[in-house]
């Protein structure tokens, strides 16, 4: 039988569909998720998904701060002290 890995996401942000680059890009800074001026990930990994229909859409971003497939030692975030109560827990 296969271990079963489940990754849960170091920030999780629920953003209207309808903003702007610019203040998409501010609202993943504010988060903690670091972004460049392009709202790509510097380090991690960064997931979107976008759901609703019509005026009611919104973009989830999770951002995973080892990445997919890497254990969270491996990573230097400054959020790791969040990680390892929230893994505690």
């Amino acid at each position: 039988m296969l271990n079963q890995i489940i990754h849960n996401a170091t920030i999780t942000v629920q953003l209207p569909w309808y903003l702007n680059a610019n203040a998409e890009i501010a609202a993943l800074r504010a988060a903690g998720i670091p972004v460049d001026e392009l709202g790509s990930a510097t380090s991690g990994y960064l997931f979107v998904r976008t759901t609703g229909r019509g005026n009611h859409r919104t973009n989830t971003f999770r951002w995973f701060a080892a990445g997919i497939g890497q254990t969270f030692a491996h990573a230097a975030t400054s959020g790791s002290q969040d990680q390892e109560q929230a893994s505690a827990a």
